[in-house]
Parts: structure tokens; sequence; C-alpha cells
């Protein structure tokens, strides 16, 4: 098969998105329709449903990842379907439900008994390594804006680079099934991060964005000091108690989970619904103590441990999370991107994705996993502590929560939303075939 036939698929759906915007332009009354009237929402919502659908059904033929071209076809998309995003209190609602579906779904692909085993390195990758990767990241956003010409406070790029800190391999998983590990649990190690880093980046995010949002995104203060505050004993007790508050909640949701599986027979399509209430419902009482619904709702997945009565509802609810939801956010990402700011940041933007790669998530690996590499029983060598950095990318959750500080109601996202594009479309693009041949070079997994 030629490339031209691969991609022809592809760009036969922008074409036609393309077209649809352009046509709506030329039409003012039907744009009108679209973008003032009840019926005008409903059919933005129903063209973004099958717009997702559509981009995961035409196949990943190509070595462009699904979710860039669903980047893409957002953007094709914008005149349509930017007013799905007016009502921001309506739209942050939305991307908090699909953020509770997300992290539900990543705990469930984690096993339990794996996460439990390496329980130390991942959550010191995941805690250590997350918060570092929010200083070191926002140090250089911080040089690479000044030296751009750029001027943009500290506690926004706290912002952005909170939101760029969760790993959410989306495209990388699929990289890590077709490797054989000579250590097997370092794909376990790499998955379970990217579970707990998530909710991580999630708590950070929220921190960072509420301390922009209570200064107006106006101050003096450097990365470090508006860093600093995030280190002190009240915001860490504040912290732990929201984890612990969100693993109580998530422990309920799991025992719900469990005694539902335990009555149903193999073909109750009718408990189907069991799947997505129960985040909703952690994500609900786990809310009533500031950000624990997120935790709430990772950990009911994360303790469920499916068998057979279940296995055909829990692939139902993945699929559901792969074709529909997944595909969808990345749409949204496109339709709300700042087309002139995305190309006037497109060298800063590319640097600063490549540093974040190259340099700081390298360095942040080696720092938080030191000590599982000197003791005399070590049980990483640095070669895979390397294989390990590569082994993550900027996927779903990064899309959420830019998404989420935009319907926060933030004001001046545009220069900070347009880098986070960038970070998110150079990994998605470079990180998964890198991580295959990293580790293949290394002599750490082979096909």
């Amino acid at each position: 098969m030629t490339s031209r036939t691969v991609f022809r698929p592809y760009l036969i759906f922008l074409g036609i998105a393309f077209g649809t915007s352009l046509l709506l332009q030329m039409i003012p009354s039907i744009g009108t329709t679209f973008s003032s009237s009840a019926s005008g929402f409903f059919l933005s919502l129903t063209l973004l449903v099958c717009a997702g659908y559509g981009i995961h059904r035409i196949a990943p033929k190509t070595d462009i990842p699904l979710y860039v071209w669903a980047l893409l076809l957002g953007i094709a998309l914008q005149v349509p379907l930017v007013a799905l995003t007016y009502d921001r209190s309506a739209f942050l609602v939305v991307i908090e439900l699909l953020a509770t579906f997300v992290l539900f779904a990543g705990g469930i692909h984690m096993p339990v008994k794996h996460f439990k085993k390496y329980f130390a390195p991942i959550a010191a990758l995941s805690l250590i390594g997350t918060i570092l990767t929010v200083l070191f990241f926002a140090l250089i956003l911080s040089t690479l804006t000044a030296l751009y010409g750029f001027t943009v406070p500290a506690i926004s790029l706290l912002v952005l680079a909170a939101v760029l800190s969760s790993i959410d391999p989306t495209t990388i998983i699929p990289v890590l099934d077709h490797l054989h590990f000579r250590k097997p649990f370092l794909r376990d190690i790499a998955v379970g991060e990217s579970a707990i880093n998530d909710v991580v980046g999630i708590i950070l995010t929220r921190f960072f964005l509420i301390a922009a949002l209570g200064t107006g995104t106006v101050s003096v203060l450097s990365v470090s000091d508006a860093f600093s505050p995030l280190l002190s004993r009240a915001t860490l007790n504040s912290i732990g108690l929201e984890i612990i508050w969100g693993i109580l909640v998530g422990f309920l949701g799991a025992w719900i989970l469990k005694t539902w599986g335990e009555s149903v027979g193999k073909k109750h399509w009718s408990d189907h619904a069991l799947f997505f209430v129960v985040p909703l419902f952690c994500f609900a009482l786990g809310s009533l103590f500031g950000g624990a619904g997120f935790v709430a709702a990772f950990v009911a997945g994360l303790l469920f441990e499916s068998n057979p009565n279940t296995k055909e509802v829990h692939t139902y609810f993945e699929y559901t999370i792969d074709t529909y939801i997944k595909p969808v956010v990345f749409i949204l990402l496109g339709v709300l991107t700042p087309l002139p700011i995305l190309m006037s940041t497109i060298v800063v933007g590319a640097l600063a994705a490549l540093i974040f790669m190259f340099i700081v998530r390298p360095l942040v690996v080696y720092i938080s996993l030191s000590p599982w590499m000197i003791s005399k029983k070590s049980l990483l060598h640095w070669r895979e502590a390397l294989s390990l950095s590569f082994m993550r990318e900027t996927g779903t959750i990064p899309a959420i929560l830019l998404l989420y500080v935009v319907a926060s109601g933030f004001t001046d996202t545009e220069l900070i939303y347009a880098l986070g594009v960038w970070v998110i479309l150079y990994t998605l693009v470079i990180e998964p075939p890198l991580t295959a041949l990293i580790a293949k070079r290394l002599d750490i997994a082979h096909t």
C-alpha cells in the first residue's frame, strides 16, 4: 500500500471538515444556526461525536498518531464546534466528566498486584518526579519565553508545567504491548507511573490554577517564589487529606463494583451502567473535599479486578473510552487552539518540547529512581532508567487539563495554551517510535 493510499482517508476527512467550516463562513445564516440557537448546539454536539467516531473508524494506518489527526480535525471544525465552549460553566462540567472516566479507565488498566509489588519506585516517579518536572520545566519555560520576547507570569508557567507533567501514554501503551522486555517489571513501572502521575498532575494543576486565579496572573514573583508555597506544611497537609479522602471513597467505589461483579451473570447487559455510574459517584463524593474526586475515581478503577462475569462490561467501557471520549478530547483541544498564536510560538514551542523530552524527563527519572540504582542489589541499570525516560508522552489527561484551564475562567490563556499544544503534538509524534527504538538499541527489549 502506497503512502498516498494510506493518507487518503485522513486527508478526505480533513478536507470535508475544512469544507464544512468554509461553508458556514460563506453562508452566515447557517453559521448563526450553529452558534446562537438551541438546535445549533445539538447540531454541534452531534457533529463532535460523529467526528470523534469517524476519525477512529478510519483506523490509524499511518505513522502519525490518531490523536494528532483528531486535533487537526478539531482545528478544521472550529467554526461549527466552538459554540460548545461558550458556556464555560457547562464546559467545565463536561471536562471534569471526561477526566473522571479517563482516570477510572487508567486505574482499571493497571493490574493492582503489579502496582503493589513495585509501589516504591512508582510512587517516587509519580510524586517526587512529577513535582520536579513542574519546577524544572517551569524554569525552562521562563527562560525560553523571556528569550523570545514573550511576557508570561511565573504562576502561569507553573500552571502550564503542571498540566504537561501528566504522562498518560495514550499512544505508547500499544508500543509497550508489542515489546518483550528482558525485565518485564519495566513495563509495569511505566504503566503504574502513568496512572498515579495523572492524578498527581491534576492535583498540582488545581493548586497552581487556584493560586493564579487568586492573583489574577499578574505577579512579580519568580518561578521559584511562586512554586515554594506548594512545599509549605499547610499545603502538603491539605493535599494529603485530599488524597486520603479520595482513597477512602475509591475503596467504597471498588467495593460496589466487586459486589456487583460477584452477583451478575455473563449476559447481564443492563449492568453496563455501573461502569459509568460508579466513577461519577466517586467523583461527586470525593469532590466534597477539594479535588479528591479525581483520586477517588482512579482508586476505584485501580482496586477493581475484573472477572469472567464482568469481562464483557469491562471491554465495552474501554472501547467507549478509546472510541469516543479520547478522540473527542483532542477534537475539542483543536477547536480552542488559537491558530495565530500557535504559529507565532512555533520555534519556542519546538524548543520547549525537545528540552522537555530529552533533558527534563531523563534528569527527573534519574533523580527519582537513584535509590534503586546505587545499591549493591540495584533494581535498575542506568540503561533501563534511560529507557524509562522515554516511555512517556503528554496524552489525554494533559489535553483535558488544558481545556480545564480555559473552562475555569483563567485569563490570558492563549499563549500557554499554544505552547501546551506544541508540547503535546511533539511528544505524541516523537515518543512512541523513540520508545521502541531506544529499548532495542539499549538491549532492554525486543519485538
